[in-house]
């Protein structure tokens, strides 16, 4: 099975010859057919193999499947024609009950290749179009290419003034109120697709429109990235109005309702999804700068013992006391710094900027000193709690404090990101 995820492979002239390509040609029995076997095969290129499933559709009989080696003719009375004929093995003829949805679905379960051509027999579709929609399906394999009749290039018979309002409003309800806009044909009967697109939806095939339920549910899903790419044709062949009934219209409409609830639901899904990552992303984000900030002020410990020791006991004879306090002054800096670039990844070193920060990193972390005195006092004499454990406990309320401090009013950062 194709690994659509690997599409460079597909890019390679060399191996065009290793895809396969199934043609799905439905046809409703008793309408004139435009779209034989014969011509479709001499169009699709040589070097790529292809299998041609024809599906009759509203048929009066049980649904039958012929054996893979039949042979479909196109006679005189522009009907196919399943024989005994075993000279072409590619082409298989099957009948089924059921409309145009159920028709292309059979062709769908009986197919092998892997990528799906479905072309409407009753349509009269200009032979090149299946060549130009061969190729860009091989150029671009993530993609679903439609023969479109409205995009630009495209020309289309003149319908009736009541069936081109139908036609128009049925197309845009589908393209805005679904959101498929930047599709001009969403409602096209001839299209191509990799096999893997229609494998991994459910195609419940309300409202006879298939395509239209393909595109709203690739769209819908989650990390998708396959394009719509419109071929346009010029369509020149009169064919013959299919009877408008009403109960078609109907079911068009719930079709789209259905499909409308859908693309809510998926959006809903994905929307729950994308806060879900949000937030994750906010916690791990703040657990890393909180670590960051304890191991700084770690540092921080570091630098003031080892300046006040040499201050006092190595380069001069300072007082301890004075020697201290430069301690605590250069650690207070290096700490400014190190959570400034580091922790904070602040790069904003404008000299009134940084005065700003430094002064309040400053004053924060004498009022962080003032809260753990405070609660080593108020642990040791009051909760009767040991030294040890009420130094732990008041360093690490105050560091916590300090960080979210020193996060929200030097830094200017969201506490919880």
């Amino acid at each position: 099975m194709l690994n659509l995820q690997d599409n460079n492979i597909w890019r390679s002239n060399q191996i065009i010859g290793s895809c396969t390509l199934t043609v799905i040609l439905p046809t409703q029995n008793d309408t004139p057919v435009y779209q034989s076997p014969e011509e479709i095969k001499n169009i699709i290129p040589k070097e790529i193999s292809n299998e041609i499933i024809v599906v009759h559709y509203n048929s009066d009989s049980i649904a039958t499947i012929a054996t893979s080696d039949s042979k479909v003719e196109y006679n005189r009375a522009n009907r196919y024609q399943p024989t005994d004929n075993k000279s072409d093995q590619n082409v298989t003829d099957i009948k089924v009950k059921g409309g145009f949805v159920s028709a292309i679905l059979k062709g769908i379960e009986f197919s092998t290749g892997h990528f799906i051509l479905v072309m409407d027999a009753d349509f009269p579709y200009p032979k090149k179009i299946t060549s130009e929609i061969i190729t860009e399906l091989i150029k671009y394999p993530n993609s679903i290419v439609v023969a479109s009749r409205y995009t630009k290039g495209a020309t289309m018979q003149k319908l009736p003034f009541i069936r081109r309002l139908i036609s128009k409003g049925a197309r845009t309800i589908a393209r805005h109120g679904l959101n498929i806009s930047d599709v001009h044909d969403p409602l096209s009967g001839c299209f191509a697709l990799p096999r893997e697109v229609v494998k991994n939806i459910k195609i419940e095939g309300r409202g006879n429109q298939i395509l239209l339920e393909i595109l709203v549910k690739v769209r819908s899903k989650i990390n998708n990235d396959v394009v719509v790419t419109e071929i346009p044709f010029e369509q020149k062949f009169v064919y013959r109005v299919r009877k408008l009934e009403f109960n078609l219209i109907l079911d068009y409409f719930y079709a789209v309702w259905n499909l409308y609830c859908h693309s809510k639901n998926s959006k809903k899904l994905q929307s729950d999804r994308i806060i879900k990552e949000q937030v994750r992303h906010k916690s791990i984000l703040f657990l890393s700068k909180t670590a960051r900030f304890l191991t700084v002020g770690a540092s921080g410990l570091v630098v003031n013992y080892i300046v006040s020791f040499l201050l006092s006991n190595v380069v001069s004879n300072l007082w301890y006391i004075q020697a201290s306090v430069f301690g605590i002054v250069l650690s207070i800096t290096s700490n400014f710094l190190l959570n400034k670039v580091w922790t904070f990844e602040d790069r904003d070193f404008y000299f009134r900027h940084v005065s700003r920060q430094y002064l309040s990193f400053f004053v924060l972390c004498a009022f962080g000193a003032i809260i753990q005195l405070s609660l080593v006092f108020v642990f040791v004499e009051y909760s009767h709690i040991q030294y040890a454990l009420s130094l732990i406990l008041a360093v690490c309320i105050a560091s916590l404090g300090n960080f979210l401090l020193n996060k929200k009013i030097t830094f200017g950062e969201k506490i919880w990101e």
